[in-house]
């Protein structure tokens, strides 16, 4: 009889034993690809402000004085002039932020592309990145916002501001719907991201 209570007792610590380690294994797992996601979504997030930056510094680059160098404004798009290979021939570029059913088999369901066209091309955008959320808002020199409604106010922005929130498109889990706050993310905001081309 005691050996059997020996090795019943024996079994149950052995289980615990068992349960905890697998407890610590996830959450060094859960860590570990946490950590991966940090990395990846601030890799994502520097990668689109980069190219943003380029683009945005060249704006009204090569136009003429007095020309409008912005074509088109809202909140979610942009469309602009700038020589960006400086070979003295004004190229278009437009920013815009597409739907998040352009990716509907992410796990993430707030994706959504970031979209650049230069002259028009590609037809549909080049996708340079995901983000969750993308917003320009516009400035006057006095850092009053500007109503982009009227295109007459269109000449009166001389500064704009970039709102970026990017998250990973997935979590660590077997959930259908994870937390909202499970997803890592990545937040970014620049004010003063244009051309002094657009002060002249």
């Amino acid at each position: 009889m005691a050996v059997l209570i020996d090795i019943i007792t024996s079994v149950f610590i052995g289980g615990f034993i068992i349960l905890m380690a697998f407890g610590i294994l996830d959450s060094t797992n859960k860590f570990l690809y946490s950590h991966n996601d940090d990395l990846i979504v601030q890799e994502s997030l520097t990668a689109i402000n980069t190219i943003l930056e380029f683009d945005m510094n060249k704006m009204g680059f090569g136009i003429p004085e007095g020309q409008n160098a912005i074509l088109a404004a809202d909140s979610v798009r942009i469309k602009f002039l700038a020589d960006l290979d400086c070979n003295w021939h004004p190229d278009t570029v437009e920013y815009y932020v597409g739907s998040d059913s352009d990716l509907v088999n992410t796990p993430n369901p707030a994706d959504r592309f970031l979209y650049r066209k230069v002259n028009g091309l590609p037809n549909d955008g080049l996708g340079i990145g995901v983000v969750t959320f993308f917003r320009f808002d516009y400035l006057t020199q006095d850092w009053q916002p500007v109503d982009t409604s009227n295109p007459l106010n269109l000449k009166t922005i001389k500064m704009i501001r970039t709102t970026m929130r990017i998250e990973n498109p997935a979590v660590y889990g077997e959930e259908a719907q994870p937390d909202k706050t499970e997803y890592r993310t990545a937040f970014w905001q620049e004010t003063n991201l244009a051309s002094r081309n657009l002060r002249r």
